[in-house]
Parts: C-alpha cells; structure tokens; sequence
C-alpha cells in the first residue's frame, strides 16, 4: 500500500480527529454533521498550510481572473455581476478590493487549480471518496454574511482558516439532493435552528448535502474559510450505466417505446408488462464488473496530473530512479499487444514487455531504465522519462 501519509497534507483520519475515518465514514458520512474543534499545541494553525489571506491577496494581486473564476457575494444589499466584471470578462480586480470593503465575501471557485497546497489536499480526500473534489474559497468581512440560509447539493468540509464565523444548522426539508438539483430560494421553509455554534480557526465541520444552513462571520476580524465538496457518483449514475451496457447484448432492451404512448388511451398496464421484462433482461444481462471498470477509468482519467517538477529535474540517465507519485491514483490495463498506464490525465500506452517494470512500478517500487530493459535501450530512456512528464512518476 501506498504511503500518502506525507508532510503537509491532512488525511481524512486527521481532518475528522479525534472521530476518525473509519467511524465519519460508517456513522456520519451523508447521514449528519460532525464539528471537529482544534485540539492541542498548534492545532488552530492546522489549515495554515493549506492557504491564507496573505496567499489570496497575493493570487488576486498578481494573476488575472476571468468571470466564473471569482465572484462577490453579499446578502443584501446584492451584487450583480456588472459591478465588479468587466465587458471583456474580465474580473475588475480593483472593484473587488473597494467591494470587499464594503462587506462583501470574495468567493474562489476552484482555488485548487492554481495553488499546490489545495490540490494536494483534494487529491488526499479523492483517494478515499473515489470522487472528484473541488474547494471553493470564502473570504468575509467581519460582521458580514455573504448568503441567506441554503443548503448544498454535494457534502462539504468546511476548514476554518482564519477569523470565527458563526453557523446556524437547520432541517434536510430536499432530502439528499441529486448534483444538478440547484437551491431555490423560497421552495423550502428552513424552520428553526437545530444547532448554532461558531467554528474558531483549526475546527471543522462535516456538512452533508441537503442539510440548510447559514453562517455569519464574528465582529472583529474576517472570516477564512475552505468549503471542500466532495462531487459523487451515485448508486442511480451506476444502475443507468448499467443498463445502457445491458441494452449492448440485449436486442429487446433497444426496442422503441409503444406508438401511441403518448394519448389518453394508452395501455398503461401493457406497458407495464414491458418494464418488467426489460428490468428483468437488464439485471441479467447487465456485467456489473465491466460497469465498475469503467467507472474506475473514468474516475483515474479525470484527475488532474500532479507535473511538478518535471521541468527542473535534471536529464535523464541510466543512474535516475523513479517510483510512482504518491496521490496519483494508476492501474494496468493490457490489450494483448500494449500495456496501457491508465491515471490523472489519461493514458500512457507501452509495448508489452514493460509489463513486469510497469507492475512493479505500480507497487510502489523504484525502478530505472534497467528495469524496461526487454523494451531496448531507447524505449527504456523513453519509458522512464514519460512517466516523468505526464505525472506518473518522481525521483528517488
């Protein structure tokens, strides 16, 4: 097993303490919420690694943002875009410095696709959850809330970085909502409070989708915080995938509907009569491990590749040995004739006698070109420095 356990980086068993992994994820996770507070020496700073506001001032001042990539948010009065993106696109960055004066919170969607420590952090909890993970960055004023209570249709962790800000937890009156169902202000009541609290820096809270809530940052300082969503796959996704492979060796499961199914005389009862036939012909039909394998593709091949350093290290020589980067999740795929190297990115194909080096790759030994010696001294330099370039890989 792989050791991902490395300096800088939360585990969920860390992030959850002192509840842990094993019991978030058997008595918490999408049932109720969990509050972690600091605890120890230190552990109010625990999220300092991951990001601060002197590292956002620095990411708005120095890189340019396109609509979509940062917005303001203010309960009332509201913000309209207008005020702060420019005609081009362009996020007018001074008007979200006047903005953020004035109590608005600046929101970073996707932070982690520009700072290291946040992408880190995601790829941690991807491990775990086999879910892609996002972050989305709020930054308040003090004395300011930035939304009216809502509620979230993907779980989140919410990592306070900076200042107090005070939560307010109600009812789950949408149940567990699919990922494309959107909040709609004013279709559920949030009834009264079950819970009000205030999250100090270092403490976590577990939020599951469907759950309203509202938040207001304390007089005195801003408020920082990391709100990490966890984008699943669910059981429905699995079983529509499931079907359509079913529907590929069954002729009866691509039949059209019945003509007329649309008028007021229509058989319903017949019908019926074929939705069970076609349930049926799909449980029989439909290969659960090749829908698993496909998912499991999909999932390795939608991660974003960690590439660092594959520009500063030094060339390549006989003496460099490599081993697989930890956080990136990988797995072998042969097709008789070529091994593919299936992980964040996509694939990296070999010809089949690296299979032996590759497979010890994988199992998280080092390995240099002598290993892919059978591919001839080219191909073994070649193999080697690809699996550099594409993220696969780092030096010992």
């Amino acid at each position: 097993m792989l050791d991902t356990q490395l300096p800088g980086r939360l585990s969920l068993d860390q992030l959850t303490a002192p509840v842990g992994e094993d019991r978030f994820l058997r008595e918490y996770w999408e049932r109720k919420t969990l509050h972690c507070r600091a605890k120890g020496a230190g552990g109010q700073d625990r999220f300092a690694p991951l990001l601060s506001s002197p590292a956002i001032d620095a990411i708005i001042s120095g890189q340019r943002f396109r609509e979509g990539e940062l917005s303001l948010a203010r309960s009332e009065p509201r913000i309209p875009p207008g005020d702060y993106v420019l005609d081009n696109g362009e996020i007018d960055r001074g008007a979200v410095m006047r903005l953020w004066q004035q109590g608005a919170t600046i929101i970073l969607p996707h932070l982690e696709r520009r700072h290291t420590p946040l992408a880190q952090f995601c790829r941690q909890l991807e491990g775990v959850f086999s879910a892609h993970v996002q972050t989305n960055i709020y930054l308040t004023p003090a004395g300011a809330q930035g939304f009216h209570t809502h509620y979230d249709n993907h779980c989140v962790f919410v990592c306070q970085v900076e200042g107090r800000k005070r939560w307010r937890l109600y009812d789950t009156p949408a149940g567990t909502p699919f990922r494309g169902e959107q909040f709609t202000p004013g279709k559920f009541a949030a009834g009264e409070p079950v819970a009000e609290f205030v999250l100090e820096p270092g403490d976590m809270l577990y939020v599951p989708r469907g759950l309203m809530h509202d938040a207001v940052s304390e007089a005195g300082s801003h408020s920082l915080h990391i709100t990490t969503g966890i984008i699943v796959k669910t059981l429905a996704d699995f079983l529509l995938e499931a079907v359509a492979e079913a529907s590929l060796h069954s002729p009866h499961l691509r039949r059209s509907m019945p003509p007329g199914f649309h008028r007021d005389d229509f058989d319903r009862e017949g019908l019926r009569a074929l939705f069970d036939t076609a349930m049926d012909e799909a449980r029989q039909k439909a290969d659960l491990d090749s829908v698993l394998d496909l998912f499991i593709d999909t999932f390795l091949r939608t991660r974003q590749p960690d590439l660092s350093g594959g520009i500063a290290g030094a060339p390549v020589t006989a003496e460099t040995q490599i081993r697989r980067r930890a956080l990136t999740p990988m797995r072998l795929a042969a097709d008789g004739h070529h091994i593919a190297l299936v992980m964040a990115g996509g694939d990296i194909s070999f010809d089949e006698p690296a299979l032996s080096a590759l497979e010890a790759f994988i199992d998280g030994q080092s390995v240099s070109q002598a290993d892919f010696a059978a591919l001839g001294k080219d191909k073994a330099r070649e193999a080697v420095e690809r699996l550099l370039a594409f993220g696969a890989a780092e030096r010992v």
